[in-house]
């Protein structure tokens, strides 16, 4: 009897164009395996079997997960690769374009991916005239190198950047001390002697959100203060990418990102 995750398996195949021997070969399993493991009647494979068989689907991170979940197992998150990532980006350009505030796309890794014309306009206002130049590492640079970062120009810092350290925290909790994770953490703390403070500071903000629970107020040259609420979500296709908002959260800085305001 064809069980669900043999019969998912099976369309994933199918949908590969590969045939079961085909994928034996390249998985290196017995002739007629998958035929058995596709109809049911190897209800359980073993992980590093079915490891081995996504692997020669070629399965993205989603349906490997989708389909490792119906035999009971789970998948790590791991940072996605550059075909992964051309592809949120392709998804995700034409939606940020018509978000009249900031907005851009990161990935589980806190990389910086690509962003909407409000963003660069916004940055470009408090020194960063090129975001390109942020992309090679974390996010969390811009926030806390304090020679290149728009640190001089986070009016809360000191009830900003906590609160972004806990979102950082929450966010990594979900990663079950992946080692990847942990890699980065230590490159933050190595790299950024103010991301160092603020990490091994105990703060009392409860870890309920992958985003900072305070504005967070930006004072442009012109002594204007812009007040924005972050929000983020994970794009639903594949939740290792996350859009991130900078919603407008008083009416002066709502009124500049209004359609007659400036951008």
């Amino acid at each position: 009897m064809r069980t669900e995750g043999g019969a998912k398996l099976r369309a994933l195949r199918e949908a590969s164009g590969l045939t079961q021997l085909e994928v034996e070969l390249e998985a290196s399993l017995g002739t007629g395996y998958l035929q058995r493991v596709e109809c049911g009647r190897v209800q359980q494979p073993e992980r590093e079997t079915l490891d081995r068989i996504l692997t020669a689907l070629r399965a993205s991170f989603v349906q490997r997960r989708d389909l490792l979940a119906m035999f009971g197992y789970t998948v790590a998150i791991t940072p996605p690769s550059e075909a992964e990532i051309a592809w949120a980006v392709q998804q995700i350009n034409p939606l940020l374009e018509k978000v009249g505030f900031p907005a851009y796309l990161l990935d589980c890794a806190h990389h910086l991916l690509t962003w909407n014309s409000a963003t660069e306009a916004l940055f470009s206002q408090i020194g960063v005239h090129n975001l390109a130049d942020f992309q090679t590492s974390p996010i969390f640079r811009l926030f806390f190198d304090q020679q290149q970062g728009i640190l001089t120009a986070i009016h809360n810092a000191t009830e900003f950047l906590p609160a972004l350290i806990e979102a950082l925290r929450h966010e990594i909790s979900k990663m079950n001390e992946a080692a990847w994770c942990n890699a980065l953490i230590n490159h933050l703390v190595e790299e950024l002697p103010l991301f160092k403070t603020y990490w091994l500071t105990p703060t009392q903000l409860p870890l309920v959100a992958a985003r900072p629970l305070v504005p967070f107020e930006l004072v442009l040259p012109t002594g204007f203060c812009l007040k924005f609420r972050i929000t983020a979500e994970p794009m639903t296709p594949d939740p290792r990418f996350r859009l991130v908002y900078y919603l407008p959260a008083d009416a002066s800085t709502l009124e500049r990102y209004a359609p007659s305001g400036l951008r």
